[in-house]
């Protein structure tokens, strides 16, 4: 995907075919299109590790919206950035702790718990703050839950290496 690299070119188009097919379920789910794109392409690429410029050939999209897609996609945490060696330029990364970070460092989830709990406080004994309370025990379950997921993710990838 990247220069120097040994893919030969129907490789590439089957790669690209698989990048473009990726992306669209991605921006099915609510990705925006060229986050989800460049998502795709990260993950397919051979180290997982490109800069702005080589997005932007990759995918036929100019700098400026390769800058925006990599901003939105290092907020939501799945690809985080780092200064490519040598030169001023950065580069983006995704690697196998995105998954971790969106699961378990979730900022949506523990700013959603304190405005629930703002809310149930406001609320007093209420309709509307029993449902509030059973969202924030959602939220705290499935984050309970995520944490013992990711634990036997972890167990399981073990295993599998040793294969």
């Amino acid at each position: 995907m990247t220069e120097g690299s040994a893919v030969r070119e129907d490789e590439m188009d089957e790669l690209g075919k698989f990048v473009e097919r990726f992306a669209s379920t991605l921006a099915d789910a609510g990705f925006p299109r060229l986050a989800a794109r460049v998502f795709a392409t990260l993950l397919a690429s051979e180290n997982g590790r490109m800069t702005a410029a080589e997005l932007a050939e990759w995918l036929h999209a100019s700098t400026g919206g390769v800058s925006g897609a990599v901003r939105y996609l290092v907020q939501i945490r799945l690809i985080r950035t780092e200064r490519d060696p040598g030169t001023r330029r950065h580069a983006y990364v995704v690697d196998g702790s995105w998954y971790e970070s969106t699961f378990l460092a979730n900022p949506f989830l523990e700013r959603g718990e304190a405005d629930l709990r703002e809310g149930i406080a406001i609320l007093g004994d209420s309709p509307a703050a029993d449902r509030l309370n059973e969202t924030l025990e959602l939220i705290q379950f499935l984050r309970d839950e995520t944490r013992a997921m990711m634990r036997r993710w972890h167990e399981r990838k073990a295993a599998l290496r040793t294969r």
